[in-house]
């Protein structure tokens, strides 16, 4: 008997061992076919020496207003009017907002959507303490090793000249888009986007209705997943949200050689370790799940295995990405806690102490949510908790089954034949968010290839781009435009 149930059980397993097995044989690319290459070619090197020009100009924003070198975004404006004069000869262009741009290309079709292209035109400073540490000065625009070095290359001027090449390039052959094309460059991304903001409040003002948007976010990525040799090209379809938390504690003050039992800053240091200690919950729904969709059917066995069943690896595919700060990221809400402050000197009793959480909200939660979750783990009424402003809920998700999320896609492989295309949540914030009402389809997605180390270049030591990549940025702009019909 028990022979004949160990019989059956060894059956039962095989079986469903092959099921596994199949399923992860069979699984489908979702991968557009592409036979065409794009057949333009580009002056690489002319368009590097642009874009050298652009970062030598310190377009710096800060978050105090009155600090901003103005005449250094003044300065930029008549850069790029002087270098790409056709563009300013046929596009309305205005500025809005002091400082941010808008360029209007008039379609031939009024009764087609706009679309709307997206980069901004400041950058974050070089720290004083890594000056000595950068390869090529910061701000130099140094032209060397097949790179664009500077503060800029890869966030985002490199997207911003991209996007003017390919506009000179086809105006002066004297193409005309179908569809009405927006050109969009805040001036103050880095320091919460109120150019953006303008920009859509004018446009909405003008009852525009957007087709789609296409900004900064995701970009082509190599080594990104074990099991997976090809390239991935990130097209963010949502971006997570944000929220800044302040954590207050107030206190009785007085000399610390009498001490309570527990101090304001006690209070609060307790608060906070109760946030790192009760991360938010995992949700493998979001569009992660998508992008592992996409990618599954090209990677290699096991992993393929896991990915292909997620059905039933789901728990185990949580407990390996909370391994990784990135993939963590991608399936739960995350609290860092970032700065704080209490007493100004060691002998005294804090009468109050602050921390600020700074929040990335997954899609399908809410500030709200947020808060609430923060204040059922610290489980305190004496941690008085307050959102600070510059705060905004998570992106919606875009449908990736419209026809100008697979011209994006389409084009990528175009320009790159070995990459995997695959949605992204996008981690950080772009300006993108401040068109939500404008359409439901927002894209952010650059056409650069990157490791994992030129990651950290951003807002880093040594950002750089590769000439042959902004090339083909350049070749990507075009194609998208000419495709304007989708």
């Amino acid at each position: 008997m028990v022979k004949n149930i160990l019989k059956i059980l060894g059956i039962l397993i095989l079986v469903f061992i092959i099921i596994l097995v199949v399923k992860a044989m069979v699984i489908s690319s979702k991968q557009v076919d592409v036979k065409e290459a794009i057949p333009y070619k580009i002056d690489s090197m002319t368009a590097a020496a642009h874009l050298s020009e652009a970062i030598q100009i310190q377009t710096v924003s800060n978050q105090e207003q009155s600090k901003t070198d103005v005449k250094q975004f003044e300065q930029f404006h008549k850069f790029l009017a002087n270098t790409y004069p056709s563009v300013h000869k046929k596009l309305k262009k205005e500025v809005v907002a002091g400082y941010a741009l808008l360029y209007t290309w008039k379609g031939s079709d009024p009764s087609l959507k706009p679309m709307l292209l997206m980069a901004h035109q400041d950058v974050v400073p070089v720290e004083e303490l890594t000056k000595d540490q950068w390869k090529y000065p910061g701000f130099s625009g140094t032209i060397a090793d097949g790179h664009v070095w500077g503060r800029g290359a890869l966030d985002i001027k490199n997207q911003l000249i991209a996007i003017m090449e390919a506009v000179e390039f086809l105006v002066n052959r004297g193409f005309v888009p179908r569809r009405t094309i927006y050109l969009a460059f805040g001036h103050d991304e880095e320091v919460g986007g109120q150019g953006a903001q303008a920009i859509a409040k004018l446009l909405k003002d003008r009852n525009v209705s957007l087709e789609y948007v296409l900004d900064e976010g995701g970009a082509i990525m190599e080594g990104m997943l074990p099991g997976v040799e090809s390239p991935i090209a990130l097209v963010g379809i949502a971006e997570k949200g944000y929220l800044t938390i302040k954590l207050t504690v107030k206190g009785e003050g007085g000399h610390s050689s009498m001490p309570p039992h527990h101090t304001a800053l006690g209070v609060l240091a307790k608060a906070l370790v109760s946030v790192e200690e009760n991360p938010f919950p995992k949700n493998f729904d979001s569009p992660a799940r998508q992008m592992f969709e996409y990618v599954a059917p090209h990677m290699k066995f096991p992993l393929r295995i896991l990915f292909a069943n997620m059905w039933c690896f789901k728990p185990l595919l949580k407990w390996q990405f909370e391994k990784s700060e990135s993939t963590n990221a991608m399936i739960r809400t995350t609290a860092a806690v970032t700065m704080a402050g209490a007493s100004e000197k060691e002998n005294i009793l804090p009468t109050q102490a602050w921390a600020m959480i700074n929040c990335r909200i997954l899609p399908g939660e809410t500030m709200d949510t947020t808060i609430a979750y923060l204040k059922k783990v610290i489980g305190n009424d004496a941690v008085a908790i307050e959102a600070t402003p510059w705060s905004n809920d998570p992106s919606p998700v875009s449908d990736i089954s419209q026809g100008s999320f697979t011209a994006i896609a389409t084009i990528a492989r175009q320009i790159n034949p070995d990459v995997i295309v695959a949605p992204y949540l996008v981690l950080g914030a772009t300006d993108s968010r401040h068109y939500n009402a404008l359409t439901n389809q927002i894209y952010r997605f650059c056409p650069v290839k990157l490791k994992s180390e030129d990651l950290k270049t951003m807002h880093g030591i040594n950002e750089r781009i590769s000439i042959s990549d902004l090339g083909k940025s350049v070749k990507f702009f075009i194609a998208l435009i000419e495709k304007t019909h989708m």
